[in-house]
């Protein structure tokens, strides 16, 4: 008899079959439930964390595709924003090497040695935008920013015949490579004419 009452003892603590299917039942509608949201609202959320575009390691700012400069410091690979701050960092630090430039008119990379650059227009991307402040905000001051590494815009350009075309719209100077450190502060060269 006593093993008579374990056994309705333990149907006892089991659930109905009913309660049973019924509690699958559920599962099934909250599943069901959080598929229709999660493809109603994923691409809102995808929207909302729309990537952060490449930032360059030396200045922060956006590396522009068709101004970004491709380099190695101690043989590490690295992309900078511009010509301008890959320049500035290379008369800044030891062993660091140019190895391409971004033709920007076509975003190809190009040979730094055999491109033509046209420095100081009056484009210059990294310097225009309009979340790069030229102010320096002190507790009492606002002080202009009279130093900028990405000053001033250097534009590579595949064929010279672009370089000049560009330079006659926008101003600026027609450089090769080997001149360009010349118009760094860094090397006491001018940033402007």
């Amino acid at each position: 008899m006593k093993m008579q009452n374990n056994l309705d003892g333990a149907r006892a603590s089991c659930p109905p079959s009913s309660l049973r299917h019924r509690s699958l039942a559920d599962w099934k509608s909250a599943l069901l439930l959080t598929s229709i949201l999660l493809v109603t609202f994923l691409p809102v959320l995808l929207l909302g964390c729309k990537s952060k575009a490449a930032q360059c390691p030396l200045c922060e700012r956006e590396i522009h595709h068709h101004m970004q400069v491709s380099m190695t410091h101690d043989s590490i690979p690295m992309k900078t924003c511009c010509m301008s701050c890959a320049l500035t960092y290379k008369a800044q630090a030891k062993n660091v090497e140019i190895k391409a430039a971004t033709d920007f008119l076509t975003d190809a990379p190009l040979d730094p040695k055999k491109a033509f650059y046209v420095v100081a227009s009056d484009i210059s991307p990294c310097t225009q935008d309009v979340k790069v402040q030229k102010y320096v905000r002190e507790p009492h001051a606002a002080l202009h920013a009279c130093y900028d590494r990405c000053e001033p815009g250097i534009l590579a350009f595949d064929k010279k015949s672009d370089a000049q075309e560009f330079q006659q719209e926008h101003g600026g100077r027609l450089q090769k490579f080997d001149q360009l450190i010349n118009w760094l502060p860094a090397k006491g060269g001018q940033s402007h004419d």
